[in-house]
């Protein structure tokens, strides 16, 4: 016979007592007990007062909780919320992190962050770095680019930039204190600009050192909230097409470039990832203190240096023009006293005045030389200069050329210099 449902529960539950058998029978005849053993969900029992005001009170100690903490994070010491620098973001970095981030902070000192406004309206913000101080008038010089000031930009070639000289521009100090700057001499050219800016003790003034092509360097600067940025790169070069200045060369703007041993290699400009090598930077800053004016000569030429061509490239125009060093002529001005004279693109400009040029860097350098010297001299602004200038000519069809020194007769002036196309070609 098989077994009623009670005998099965009673094999699969083992031998029990009868007090153990009548309680069970006892729990399933009472509905309360029955429905809580069959998992029925009962009415949720309502907090008591006390128990709201514990359940009020800590969320009320949660958000305040997290309100100070959120405060907390604000503490210069806790607040890590900045884009990190390139001195801790590239691997490559990490031999000599420790020994140039003490030239780092030691140049940050001497580095501001400067704004300009026109019609109270911000017009730009740069960075600039201090080059002189004055210890009896408690000012310092800051340099910095002349697109702090300028209005409106366009390629510079066609000297078609507006700059607002008027500008109201103030300098942010390391106290993050606000002080009016005022401008003493900007470049249209050179693309830079000095002002004075009262300061009541100054850092150690930067020193200067030449740039090397494909060194490395660090370009340093302020952001709009006073915070230090520090990027890493390579000495390069880019042509005038790209960047329009000829001696520009790679490496923001208006904060120094930097080699790793705190020395200023440049000043970090506008446009692109560009700056103006030290050695353009010394010689203005010393016309200026002694003139008042950087003026130039206008060679009415654009140009590109074999040097930092491809190899290939240099072994190829050896073999055809026996040569492997100059500038190549990439424009010449219509109506230049270079185009009057036969000059022509393609052709190679070896020497100025008995001097090797390697390097559009050289050539703006000796440049400014020379109108140094014509200054020193007692010459003046307007005057004319006569230019030896070695040139391999009429390079045409795969020629060699002919290799001849013309003298052009150059303007010595402040204006910017104007290069437009040439309507004549290499083969007329």
């Amino acid at each position: 016979m098989a077994p009623t449902t009670e005998d099965a529960v009673e094999e699969v539950s083992g031998s029990r007592s009868m007090a153990e058998r009548r309680r069970e029978r006892r729990r399933r005849s009472d509905p309360e007990v029955a429905g809580h053993l069959s998992g029925a969900i009962q009415p949720e029992a309502k907090p008591s007062s006390q128990q709201g005001k514990r359940k009020a009170a800590l969320e009320q100690s949660e958000g305040e909780g997290q309100k100070r903490s959120r405060r907390q994070c604000e503490l210069v010491t806790l607040d890590y919320s900045m884009p990190a620098s390139s001195l801790v973001k590239e691997v490559q970095l990490r031999s000599v992190r420790e020994s140039v981030t003490e030239k780092v902070l030691q140049a940050a000192k001497a580095i501001l962050s400067l704004s300009s406004y026109l019609d109270g309206k911000l017009m730009t913000q740069s960075s600039g770095f201090l080059t002189d101080w004055n210890k009896e008038t408690r000012k310092g010089i800051v340099l910095t680019s002349a697109h702090i000031i300028c209005s409106k930009y366009t390629s510079e070639w066609s000297g078609a930039n507006e700059y607002s000289p008027n500008a109201k521009v103030v300098a942010h100090l390391l106290d993050e204190t606000t002080v009016p700057a005022q401008l003493v001499h900007y470049d249209k050219q050179i693309n830079m600009a000095l002002f004075t800016v009262g300061m009541e003790s100054c850092a150690e003034i930067l020193k200067f050192d030449d740039v090397k092509y494909g060194q490395a360097t660090l370009v340093m600067g302020r952001d709009e909230n006073l915070n230090l940025t520090v990027d890493y790169g390579f000495v390069g070069f880019h042509g005038p097409t790209l960047y329009e200045r000829p001696h520009y060369i790679y490496s923001g703007i208006g904060g120094p470039v930097m080699d790793f041993c705190g020395k200023v290699l440049g000043m970090a400009n506008f446009p692109g990832p560009a700056f103006i090598p030290s050695s353009i930077i010394l010689v203005c800053l010393d016309m200026w203190e002694k003139h008042q004016c950087i003026p130039r000569l206008h060679f009415g030429m654009k140009f590109s240096p074999i040097k930092f061509l491809d190899p290939i490239l240099v072994e190829r125009i050896f073999r055809k023009c026996n040569v492997d060093s100059g500038l190549i002529v990439k424009e010449v001005s219509n109506g230049s006293i270079a185009e009057e004279l036969g000059v022509r693109r393609g052709d190679i400009i070896t020497s100025v005045n008995g001097k090797s040029i390697d390097t559009t860097v050289e050539l703006e350098s000796l440049n400014l030389r020379i109108c140094k010297n014509h200054l020193d001299q007692g010459g003046t602004i307007g005057s004319w200069r006569d230019i030896q200038v070695g040139t391999l000519l009429h390079i045409r069809k795969g020629g060699k050329g002919s290799s001849r020194t013309l003298s052009l007769r150059l303007n010595v002036t402040h204006g910017i210099e104007e290069v437009f196309a040439s309507l004549r070609t290499p083969f007329n």
